[in-house]
């Protein structure tokens, strides 16, 4: 029996507070963070089987940090790459939403220890067996630049033994110094990546220059990706098999945890043997279920019929 495969998202998970439907003061707790998002479908779409998903990150010691771990485990989440810190907190953010169902953020994160990851060198010599890692530019930001330069040096490591290092750039311009230093960092990362996953906005926004979404993908791959998804916020994707056209949602009831989403849903399908277009077809229905309920996780029996 073939084992199952070891993916590993790289991040930081956070408290989230989302406005209730009870009224405007009111706000649910969960929890979420742009690759803890991605783990957590990424768990329910792959068979134990098939795959065993890990998260890796830093929590503190306190009762919130607890509970987090406790949701991330019922999710089938391998959390036993969590470091845990004495006397710190993970960082918070509360989402608010307009009536088109996009999303705002606050954020409350300096302080939360994942910005330590990757400080020490054991954690890439943890991950160097992995078969797959996911990260993201959020990641990128958050780290210092010696944890920038070890977690890309573990992406260029799986990728030269021919295993699966996916990044999608998730730029939030209030997490970098400067514009140009993400666009440096992103672009060491582009080339580091078997599988990269960006928005066109993104692109835009980190390189400063507006173009048609299907003329990144060429660009992208004299960076050196091998396989390039660039999503255009629900219209078409584009890649290097071509431009694929997918219906889009007129009126979502929340966009957060959309493009997480399409990145587990895409993955997860390259990683079961899908093709390419059958892939981006795949993770375009889970992210188009994912924003007509609130929050970044839907609930399990929402997107029951989605699952093996």
């Amino acid at each position: 029996m073939t084992p199952a495969l070891t993916i590993a998202s790289i991040g930081e998970p956070m408290i989230e507070l989302a406005r209730s439907p009870q009224g405007p003061l009111s706000y649910d707790r969960r929890y979420g963070g742009d690759t803890l998002n991605t783990a957590v479908y990424l768990a329910r779409l792959l068979k134990p089987e098939t795959a065993r998903i890990h998260y890796v990150t830093r929590l503190g010691d306190d009762p919130l940090s607890d509970w987090m771990i406790k949701g991330f485990a019922s999710e089938g989440i391998d959390c036993s790459l969590i470091a845990r810190v004495k006397d710190r907190r993970p960082g918070l953010y509360i989402i608010d939403t307009d009536e088109r169902g996009e999303r705002s953020f606050s954020y409350w994160r300096s302080e939360a220890p994942a910005r330590q990851l990757f400080e020490e060198s054991d954690l890439v010599e943890q991950l160097s067996s992995a078969d797959a890692i996911y990260t993201s530019g959020i990641t990128l930001a958050i780290l210092s630049e010696e944890g920038r330069e070890r977690l890309i040096g573990l992406m260029h490591r799986l990728k030269s033994a021919g295993r699966i290092a996916a990044f999608d750039t998730n730029y939030r311009s209030r997490l970098w110094s400067d514009r140009n230093v993400a666009a440096s960092w992103v672009r060491q990362a582009m080339a580091a990546a078997t599988h990269v996953l960006p928005s066109s906005d993104d692109l835009d926004a980190i390189f400063t220059r507006a173009q048609k979404p299907e003329d990144w993908v060429d660009e992208l791959a004299r960076m050196g990706a091998d396989e390039i998804v660039v999503k255009t916020g629900g219209g078409p994707v584009h890649t290097l098999q071509g431009s694929i056209t997918l219906e889009k949602m007129d009126q979502p009831r929340d966009t957060t945890g959309a493009g997480d989403s399409f990145n587990a849903g895409y993955l997860a399908a390259r990683i079961s043997g899908v093709s390419v277009p059958e892939s981006v077809t795949r993770a375009h229905a889970l992210a188009s279920r994912v924003i007509q309920y609130p929050g970044a996780v839907i609930a399990r029996a929402a997107m029951a019929d989605l699952m093996p």
